[in-house]
């Protein structure tokens, strides 16, 4: 039940329009670089545009474990 928890937390790490950059703190939205914006965000920032990644990344885990370490 912990991962249908993470599942629905809206972060770019597990959005279907991420690609990794700087793993596992910044990420590449083919959205925004799609749309002329910024397309290097922060992993666990959230745009409007979120939809669910169809496939199983750990951006998310592991930029919250980076963080939870400052």
């Amino acid at each position: 039940m912990e991962e249908n928890t993470k599942a629905k937390q809206k972060f770019c790490g597990n959005c279907g329009n991420h690609n990794t950059y700087k793993y596992p703190t910044e990420i590449f939205c083919s959205l925004r670089f799609r749309e002329n914006k910024g397309p290097i965000v922060q992993t666990l920032w959230c745009c409007e545009e979120w939809n669910p990644s169809s496939q199983e990344c750990y951006c998310v885990e592991e930029a919250l474990k980076k963080q939870n370490k400052k």
